[in-house]
């Protein structure tokens, strides 16, 4: 007989927390994409000497959501980080959890010290009937998996 756990986690089934000046946002984790999840390391080698590149590359991570017709939280500090584009660079964590059916997290990534790149907006066309979605770019270099311990 086989458990709940014999099986491959569904990739369906998540939420991403926002975590701005170290303060989660549990309104806006609902996405319908995530994609960047990434840990790359530069390794060079000299005859019998391997070394590690002290520059970690730089990684990015895609969020995307439809976009509703409430500024939401997420939404409002972005618009705040707009303002100051060309001027400061905010950092944030981001917590991405795979959920099981009964949302409870079975899997989960913390990327850290991320910030906005990108902030872009796609769908607009009058002969179509698809959601507006919204794609947000964040630049990181560090990523930890995070198993969740299972039964």
């Amino acid at each position: 007989m086989s458990s709940s756990n014999d099986y491959p986690i569904v990739g369906y089934r998540f939420l991403v927390v926002i975590f701005s000046a170290g303060v989660p946002n549990p309104v806006d984790i609902r996405f319908q994409e995530v994609s960047g999840l990434r840990l790359e390391r530069n390794i060079t080698r000299q005859g019998n000497m391997t070394t590690l590149q002290a520059e970690l590359p730089q990684q990015t991570l895609t969020l995307k959501r439809g976009v509703m017709n409430q500024i939401s939280p997420l939404a409002m500090n972005q618009i705040l980080e707009g303002e100051m584009w060309g001027t400061r660079m905010l950092r944030k964590d981001l917590l991405i959890c795979v959920l099981d059916g009964n949302d409870t997290p079975v899997n989960s990534w913390l990327v850290m010290n991320a910030y906005l790149s990108s902030w872009s907006w796609e769908g607009i066309d009058a002969n179509a009937s698809d959601v507006l979605i919204e794609s947000m770019e964040f630049k990181y270099t560090t990523v930890k998996y995070m198993p969740v311990p299972l039964g």
